[in-house]
């Protein structure tokens, strides 16, 4: 696959660079490239490039507006995620901008639409070339905040959700219930007429992911998987997501029933995925690894999109909040992520 957005022609690394100096005489685009597989505070730089080019029939220049720095950006610079692109090269998994122009024939989007950024298309820079067929289009009464993190946890839920093709009604168990894809596992659930057993690590959450629409939340606990069973009775629990991995994954083991499928799509708790294999001979059940971008996935990816899209335009997803960063104050913005978690950066220069 081409990634669009990560050309490294004339690059000058400076991390304090600011808006000011970057005029049209000297190199009129910013971007964070990764320079070098490794720890992300020594391998991601703030760049000066080249804008890209005029976009060619079939493609659209956008202009990014903001863009996530998650967990899955970071594995990607320590050389632990899928994709390894050739470097140095900007990154960045996703993300909303504004198209400026588009190429000949383009029929699929016009300056001004505010698009989110495909796979491929690397977001952490001023402006990208892409396709124009793979830009969603999503309306403007959706904040940037918001639209720019629609393209992987939401995806990711409604991917995990449909992971068992399961009658209405079926319970489905996660961890990480209050993480962006928890959360948006709770909402496609409901849209699909399944009901879900949440599990979280704070008494606090548990009001809050009922409002949200989660049916049972419970607090991880010894005595957690009595509870459930006490609520659910003899109901059989087919589908478990797991984004914690390590001792986390016993409680979903314990609430999971004969034949049951446990996808594995994180690691908050940075353990490896070593499940009681006594448990899993015993109940039957099967457990997969799951990412997003695997090639069955892909042609779901743009009516996903779209779908994530309707669910926070109708009020009915709202993602969690993040602070923005100005893309030129990067190692700040990481800093922060490191002790707090997702920030978003800000990528269009004339924004004050």
């Amino acid at each position: 696959m081409e990634f669009l957005g990560g050309g490294a022609v004339g690059i000058r690394s400076d991390a304090s660079i600011s808006a000011k100096r970057r005029s049209k005489e000297s190199c009129p685009m910013l971007a964070i490239h990764l320079t070098q597989f490794g720890e992300p505070e020594k391998s991601l730089k703030v760049v000066d490039v080249p804008e890209p080019p005029a976009p060619a029939a079939g493609q659209a220049l956008v202009q990014v507006e903001y863009a996530p720095l998650d967990h899955h950006d970071l594995l990607l610079a320590q050389g632990i995620y899928p994709v390894r692109p050739e470097l140095p090269t900007a990154v960045g998994n996703e993300g909303v901008g504004t198209v400026v122009s588009a190429g000949p024939d383009v029929m699929e989007v016009s300056p001004g639409d505010r698009v989110l950024l495909p796979f491929g298309v690397f977001s952490w820079s001023e402006r990208v070339v892409a396709a124009a067929a793979d830009l969603t289009v999503v309306d403007k009464s959706i904040s940037l905040e918001q639209a720019a993190m629609l393209t992987i946890n939401p995806v990711s839920a409604g991917l995990l959700v449909g992971l068992r093709d399961l009658p209405a009604g079926s319970w489905v168990v996660q961890n990480a219930a209050n993480s962006g894809v928890g959360r948006s596992v709770i909402v496609f659930a409901k849209e699909r007429g399944l009901r879900t057993i949440n599990i979280v690590r704070s008494k606090e959450l548990v009001s809050e992911l009922h409002d949200l629409g989660a049916d049972i939340v419970v607090v991880d606990s010894a005595d957690a998987g009595a509870r459930v069973r006490e609520a659910i009775g003899s109901d059989p629990v087919l589908l478990g997501l797991d984004g914690v991995s390590g001792t986390a994954t016993a409680l979903l083991l314990d609430v999971l029933t004969d034949g049951a499928l446990l996808a594995i799509y994180g690691y908050l708790s940075g353990r490896p995925f070593t499940p009681d294999p006594d448990v899993l001979r015993t109940k039957n059940i099967t457990t997969t690894e799951f990412w997003m971008y695997q090639d069955e996935f892909l042609p779901r990816l743009p009516a996903l999109n779209a779908e994530s899209a309707r669910l926070v335009s109708e009020g009915r997803l709202v993602l969690p909040s993040a602070p923005v960063y100005k893309a030129a104050d990067f190692p700040e913005a990481l800093a922060y992520f490191r002790e707090k978690g997702k920030v978003l950066l800000d990528f269009n220069p004339h924004r004050t």
